[in-house]
């Protein structure tokens, strides 16, 4: 496999949203986005935390049942998630994710996201790798 970092295969204009962007923003970007996550950063573009499908699912459901007001991002985004760096190496990257339930993953650089990567985009990588192993022998 050859020597690849995040950073080459990852999107440099990735969406997000801000920390208090209200619910019914969230599942409009989401869906127009089609993405199951979205970055949520603050005005410094630092990275704060990640909202998916899920957390948006689970709001709408006890906000549905209570009657609550719409939530905003931060009282339900997610705090804790692996990040990814830029110089990662690809293949370091395929091992430390693969028992991970995301499909998406942040990607930071002196805590400001810069990037998204798709889990997708690993797989076409670690599939043209092998399709060039094949090709030398």
């Amino acid at each position: 496999m050859s020597r690849e970092n995040v950073q080459q295969i990852m999107d440099k204009q990735p969406i997000s949203v801000q920390c208090q962007t209200p619910l019914t923003t969230i599942i409009e970007t989401l869906i127009s986005s089609e993405q199951t996550q979205l970055p949520v950063v603050n005005n410094s573009n630092h990275l704060l935390g990640m909202v998916s499908l899920i957390d948006v699912q689970k709001a709408l459901l006890v906000g549905a049942y209570h009657c609550d007001q719409p939530l905003k991002v931060n009282a339900i985004m997610a705090k804790e998630f692996i990040c990814l760096n830029p110089e990662e190496d690809l293949s370091e990257v395929a091992i430390k994710t693969q028992k991970l339930p995301e499909n998406i993953f942040p990607v930071v650089k002196e805590g400001k996201l810069i990037g998204m990567m798709k889990r997708v985009d690993l797989l076409i990588h670690l599939q043209n790798s092998l399709t060039r192993c094949s090709q030398m022998k």
